[in-house]
């Protein structure tokens, strides 16, 4: 007559096999590896034109490390953004990639997420409230409410995963982005990311000294 598991290798084959599944999961996963670029920083602030007042952000730490430095008296608002120094690559269309990076230091109204330079569109996630917003150029704006808000010593971490839109004739893939906030998932805020556009990981500095990294 058959043995039955006993109640402890029940839960050990339970346990193997939520790991290999885990395993399968992040087979196809890629942690990006890349630098700010000084050459790629966005200004809509009203000291944007004045190049003698110097950089609106300081690199450091082989520029994986951002801060914020406040030209002139009242150089806050809107927060200035920084993008990698390259934009996103996809070895195949099941790979998923993601980065992280570290909120060294933050007044509040910090911002993590992509831009696409070709559609003049970022998506990201706010740091002051529990918001993620798309942004396409100055003028529309879209607001959901999403995550909870960022603080000094927090890990974001942006993970985008391929989607295969069959009912599409061009069968082009759009793409979703999974946010987490120290190693706890939040969700997914986007979910229709256009991939037809280069894609820059983009973080926004409001404040003087506010500063993220790169981990």
């Amino acid at each position: 007559m058959d043995k039955q598991p006993t109640a402890f290798a029940t839960e050990s084959i339970k346990q193997n096999n939520e790991e290999n599944t885990k395993k399968k999961e992040f087979v196809n996963c890629k942690h990006l590896e890349f630098e700010w670029s000084l050459n790629k920083i966005i200004d809509h602030t009203k000291y944007s034109k004045e190049k003698e007042l110097g950089p609106p952000i300081i690199l450091s730490n082989e520029n994986k490390t951002s801060t914020r430095h406040e030209r002139v008296q009242g150089d806050e608002f809107p927060p200035i953004r920084i993008l990698s120094s390259q934009p996103i690559t996809f070895a195949n269309k099941e790979e998923t990639i993601e980065w992280s990076v570290l909120i060294n230091c933050t007044h509040g109204f910090v911002e993590v997420g992509i831009y696409l330079p070709e559609l003049d569109t970022t998506y990201f996630l706010k740091g002051f409230k529990n918001e993620a917003q798309i942004e396409k150029g100055r003028e529309s704006i879209k607001t959901l409410e999403f995550g909870e808000k960022i603080s000094t010593g927090d890990k974001i971490t942006i993970s985008l995963e391929q989607q295969q839109q069959q009912q599409q004739q061009n069968n082009n893939n759009t793409i979703k982005m999974n946010i987490f906030k120290n190693d706890k998932q939040l969700g997914i805020p986007f979910n229709d990311i256009p991939s037809t556009s280069k894609i820059y990981p983009m973080i926004g500095l409001n404040d003087n000294g506010d500063q993220i990294s790169i981990v």
